[in-house]
């Protein structure tokens, strides 16, 4: 093993200090009523108390997805549209999924070059693999 390893085994698995009290059994306070269960998730929540931080997490879930796989229909399209972008120097908005980043993306801009064996399409200063292209819409 690792000395990191070793580290933690002796840190997070020797309870020697705790066996004059780990076999003892449970006794509830003779002055406070147990807590209501209610009460006890309100404590593992600190940031509900935060103003639109719920919602932020939320937005911010919405854009983070895994990668939705293309039907063939939808590959058939984007390869047509591309055909068409390679012809015509047209403005085109891409979602595309980002691997590096894990989010769905978006990109604006005009079709470069096109390497079908590579399965890369090249924008303006972006290269995004076709499979991993959702969408385009001409702007």
């Amino acid at each position: 093993m690792d000395e990191k390893k070793l580290i933690e085994q002796k840190i997070f698995n020797d309870t020697s200090a705790y066996n004059d009290i780990m076999n003892l059994p449970y006794q509830p306070s003779k002055r406070h009523l147990p807590m209501p269960e209610l009460d006890r998730a309100a404590q593992f929540a600190p940031f509900g108390a935060l103003e639109g931080f719920k919602g932020l997490i939320e937005k911010k879930t919405q854009s983070y997805r895994r990668k939705k796989y293309t039907t063939a229909d939808e590959e058939v399209l984007i390869k047509r549209q591309l055909e068409y972008l390679r012809k015509n120097d047209k403005t085109v908005d891409v979602n595309y999924f980002n691997e590096v980043s894990g989010y769905y993306e978006h990109l604006k801009g005009h079709l470069k070059s096109i390497n079908y064996p590579k399965g890369i399409v090249m924008f303006e200063k972006t290269k995004v693999i076709i499979v991993n292209i959702r969408s385009m819409k001409l702007i």
